[in-house]
Formats: structure tokens, sequence, C-alpha cells
């Protein structure tokens, strides 16, 4: 089977790049760790024979570093961890794909060269303790880059893909130092762009966008009602799901008189299965979090910045329909979430204060992971498209565990204190998602 005369793929998914670090002098109570980061590309392509294509990708790629801290070493039950880079590189790249094709799906095999590029700010000139310049530079070393994968055809042979990429960097690029003041310790961070990728995507037949084959496409396409449409997408069968919230922090932990600080975000990424009026999910999500310090002596909270929380959900949902024309169904929602781990602390050791007082912190090496909390709530759900739908959910968290932990000593009022503050991750959601339910996608397979 012959390739498309043009494709256009988007594309995206997790990556973990490799850097080496170094310390000077050696630091044992202190791991490196390249976490887990993500890629987002496209990729042009056009045939060069039956089953060869030119490809030509655009890439933006995140890398990031962190420590995991062991602060009683050589003792290592306590640890925390710590984010000491992040930046972003764009990868730009000439390859050729060979496709092996079967009726309504495929693989596929690309090996590229490119390079890749660095956009930085570089110090020049130390004028004086206080003053300190900068220029912006750019570094293009090159790399090679092999992916494979797999292609499943939709009706117009449009196609979703899902592969593994790796790249190889060819140099180094500008290294990273980082100096702790006066003192002789050092940190040096090396990269060269080099990762591995797990990736799906999306490819566009460009063909299509052709006069004769719209019109051929329309004359062909049978009729079929908004309601018939609207039905197939609230029929049982799999789905992929997204959304984004916010949450309102409960009143014990909010500042007062400082607007939309109690307000934090969030989102889920995942997939689910319908079966008649009931539906189970699960997949990934994110929650920001904040530490209220409360001062009962001076009647105020204090709101420190802090992290996040990744956790599983699990959740059940049951809705009915409500009118005979498949536009809206209302359901409740109930969920459990699985802690699995948190990001980067904003600080772990710092100091605030006002006229009245004066606090130190410390931030306690709280394990989260395994620990759950939970959602309780209603929903309303609407065609779009007449292929997809929206959602718009009201709920709770509750249940949460201690976030954010820190211990504090200082004065209040020339009197010294001493205690413990925490944050939670319950509150108030609004939640607005969107589910693209796969059995419309794949009815048919390719013609």
């Amino acid at each position: 089977m012959a390739q498309n005369k043009f494709n256009l793929e988007f594309y995206g998914g997790p990556q973990r790049s490799y850097n080496h670090v170094v310390f000077t002098p050696a630091q044992p109570g202190i791991d490196v760790k390249a976490p887990w980061n993500y890629n987002l590309g496209i990729n042009f392509l056009t045939r060069l024979k039956q089953n060869l294509q030119l490809s030509v990708q655009a890439e933006y790629a995140r890398n990031n570093q962190k420590t995991i801290n062991y602060p009683n070493y050589p003792d290592m039950s306590s640890s925390f961890q710590r984010q000491i880079s992040t930046e972003s590189f764009g990868n730009y790249s000439v390859g050729l794909r060979y496709n092996w094709e079967k009726e309504n799906h495929g693989f596929f095999l690309q090996p590229s060269i490119g390079i890749t590029v660095n956009k930085f700010f570089d110090l020049i000139s130390t004028d004086s303790i206080t003053q300190v310049s900068y220029e912006n530079k750019t570094e293009i070393i090159p790399n090679l880059r092999l992916e494979a994968g797999y292609k499943y055809y939709t009706n117009r042979k449009n196609y979703f893909m899902v592969g593994i990429r790796h790249q190889l960097g060819l140099q180094n690029l500008n290294p990273l130092s980082f100096y702790r003041g006066q003192s002789a310790y050092s940190t040096e961070i090396s990269r060269s762009g080099s990762y591995t990728s797990m990736f799906v995507g999306y490819g566009i037949n460009l063909d299509n966008w052709s006069k004769s084959k719209r019109q051929e496409y329309k004359k062909n396409k049978a009729k079929e009602s908004k309601e018939i449409k609207r039905d197939r997408a609230w029929s049982s069968g799999a789905y992929l799901v997204g959304s984004g919230f916010l949450r309102f922090r409960p009143k014990s932990e909010r500042e007062p008189n400082l607007g939309f600080s109690h307000i934090s975000s969030g989102s889920l990424f995942g997939a689910g299965y319908r079966l008649n009026s009931l539906s189970v999910e699960t997949g990934y999500a994110t929650f920001s979090y904040a530490n209220s310090i409360s001062i009962p002596q001076l009647n105020t909270r204090v709101v420190l910045n802090s992290s996040s929380i990744h956790a599983i959900p699990l959740t059940l949902k049951y809705d009915f329909l409500i009118g005979d024309k498949n536009r809206l169904r209302i359901g409740s929602s109930f969920s459990t979430y699985l802690i699995t781990g948190s990001g980067n602390d904003f600080g772990r050791e710092g100091g605030f204060g006002g006229p009245d007082f004066n606090l130190s912190y410390v931030a306690q090496n709280s394990d989260l992971n395994g620990k759950v909390f939970f959602n309780a709530g209603v929903y309303a759900e609407l065609p779009i498209f007449n292929s997809s739908l929206i959602n718009f959910k009201v709920s709770q968290n509750f249940g949460s565990p201690k976030v954010g932990t820190v211990d504090l000593t200082g004065q209040i009022k020339g009197d010294p204190v001493g205690f413990k503050s925490s944050g939670t991750l319950n509150g108030f959601m609004l939640e607005m998602g969107y589910k693209l339910p796969l059995n419309l996608i794949f009815k048919k397979g390719q013609k």
C-alpha cells in the first residue's frame, strides 16, 4: 500500500534525559536524578517511494535535574528532593522513514540526523558586587535520532501513532555551574541533549485537503443525524479524558484580605471505559498546594508557596439523560487518589517576618507516597462537535494527609515560639474537562 503524498504529524510524550553531574568536593550524601519530563513536536513527511518518506521534524524538549539529599547520611532513612536546573531545548532533524503497511495499520522505522539548539543567558561581566551583566547566547550541537512506532488508520487515512525514540547528542552543550556563595562547594551539570522517549501522536493525511478529495468524501459520506452521533458519543466503550481545575482551599487555610491567595490549580489526563450509564476512569493528576501558616497571636496568616502533588485517580461515575435529544447528561462521581510523589519544594529553608514577628522555617522530610485522599461531586456533560463531550464538575476534596509540613522557630511580639504548620489538598473544586470517545474514531478503520 502506497504512502500518502503528504502527512503532518503532531506528537508528544514523556522523556528521560541523560545528564552528568559532578560535585566538588564529592558529596556522598547526595544522589542525582534526571526525572521524567516531556517533549512536543511536529513532523512533516512527503512520499519518496511506495514505502519510503522524507521527514522534516521540529521539537521542543524539556530537561531538568534533581538531587536526592540525605540530611542524616550515612543514615538514608530520610531524604528530600531538590530541583537544581530546568531548561528547554529545540531539536531539528531530517530523516528517512520506512513503512511496513497492513490493511488498517502499519509499522515504521525512522533514522534522522539533526541539531540541538540551546538558548541561554551567559554572565559577561561583573561591575560590582550587586550589578551583573548577561547576554543572550545560542549553542548548536549535532545529534542522531532513531524512532520506531505503530500507526492505526482512521477511515480517511489519518492515523494515531505510538512509538519510542532515542536521541544521541554528539557533543556537550554549555556546562551549567552552581556555587554556594563564597564556599568551595560547586556543582557542574554536563548534558548533550540525549534522551529516550515514548510518544503518542496523530497524523493528518494532507491529501484529504485537496478539492477533489473533499468533494469525493462528501459524496460518499452517509448522512447521519445529530441525535445518532450524540448517542454514539455516549455509547459504551473506551475514551480519553483531560481536564483542568481550580481548588479553593478551606477557610481555615486561607490568608485573609489577600484576594485569590486561596486558589490553586491542577490538571488530569487519563482514560476511561463507559458501560451504559456507569463509567470508570484512571490516569495521572497534579495538584498544586501551599502551606498557610497561622499566627494566632497576631490574628493573621502567611501563605508560603510550596510544591505539587502527583497522584493516580480511580473514579467511578454514574449519569442519566436529561430530555430526549441527547443534549445533556447529569451525574455524580467519586474518586480515590493515590499519591505517587511530589514536585520540587519552593524552599527547604527560609524565613519571613513583620513589625511584630520574625520566623524561620525548615521543611520536614514527610513521605507521602502511597497515601490517599478522596473527592466527591456532581457534573454535567454536553456534546461538542456532535462527536465528543465537554463536562463541568463541582466537587469537594476530603481526607487529605498533611502536605508541606514545616518546623517554625522565632519570636512573636518578643516571645520565643516554636511550632509546626502544614497544608492539605482538601477544598472545593471547579473542573472543566474534555472527553474523546474512541469508538467514534475506530468505528470504521481504514478504507
